[in-house]
């Protein structure tokens, strides 16, 4: 596990250790990435607005916030409110003390939310500010310093060609869940098909 990446801490307890090597293990490779680079952006934007932010509890929800989008076929809920539990009961079984699980857990449930605010908690608004700027490109400015040594380190590939086909997995199986309004609503591919990430990937060598 990294000590840093582009000069922004990785946790190095054993929880957080543990994490690591369970998503190594567990996750596709552009989820990895994503979820690694979505730490990447709240821990920066964290820093730099001076919030209190507890790196165990953000590094963790990070890593395991779409472990959902992997088990669509079995899962009985939203693929949020699924990955949210298995998150909770995995971390504490690594070690995690239960609020902090339980603080993991709301971060995940909360980052497919059309709206979250400080009152919900740091790690929540970090999660799902550094996940907006992954997916969408919002706000991807405010990581700019940043940005090129995190996606050299871990590259978007075909990110979202794999992200939106999971969204429209779980939107084929239950339209009432946040990912139908994110696909639907928030118009998820024309989103991603603008965003300065596109604009990158087309941009010519």
């Amino acid at each position: 596990m990294p000590a840093s990446i582009a000069g922004l801490p990785v946790p190095q307890d054993e929880v957080s250790d543990a994490s690591w090597r369970w998503a190594h293990r567990t996750l596709p490779r552009y989820l990895l990435a994503h979820s690694v680079r979505s730490y990447c952006w709240g821990a920066a934007i964290g820093a730099w607005e001076g919030l209190t932010v507890d790196s165990q509890v953000l590094w963790c929800a990070s890593l395991f916030h779409d472990v959902g989008l992997t088990t669509i076929p079995r899962n009985t809920m939203c693929f949020e409110i699924e990955g949210a539990e298995f998150a909770r009961r995995t971390l504490e079984r690594f070690g995690m003390a239960a609020d902090a699980a339980d603080r993991a857990a709301i971060a995940i449930i909360l980052h497919m939310q059309p709206a979250v605010t400080l009152d919900d908690g740091v790690e929540p608004v970090l999660l799902d500010r550094g996940t907006a700027i992954d997916v969408r490109g919002v706000d991807v400015d405010l990581v700019e310093s940043v940005r090129g040594t995190v996606t050299r380190k871990f590259p978007r590939g075909a990110f979202d060609r794999h992200f939106v086909s999971a969204i429209r997995r779980e939107v084929a199986r239950r339209g009432d869940c946040q990912s139908a309004r994110l696909l639907h609503d928030a118009d998820l591919e024309a989103a991603m098909a603008r965003s300065p990430w596109a604009m990158d990937a087309t941009a010519p060598c």
